[in-house]
């Protein structure tokens, strides 16, 4: 597998994954799960669970794209060396 073919994985599984703005975006289908134990099951177990879900995400995007970055220079760098050799 590419960088490049792990960077849309990645992006296709992060846009499925579901919310946990509310309670019912996290627990069932949309309306089916509501009132006080969807709130407190939100409240007490979900949000501390996932509170640095959002930064960890980011960081895992942003660690792909440097590997990208960091293998295109690479790339660039061995076409130089091999140009400069073949002169």
């Amino acid at each position: 597998m590419d960088l490049q073919t792990l960077l849309a994985d990645f992006r296709a599984a992060r846009s499925r994954a579901p919310s946990l703005t509310t309670p019912t975006a996290a627990v069932g289908a949309p309306g089916t799960w509501t009132g006080s134990a969807a709130d407190r099951l939100h409240r007490d177990d979900l949000v501390p669970l996932s509170g640095s879900l959002p930064r960890d995400l980011d960081r895992a995007e942003e660690t792909i794209l440097d590997e990208i970055a960091h293998a295109q220079r690479a790339v660039r760098r061995a076409r130089e060396d091999a140009e400069a050799g073949s002169t």
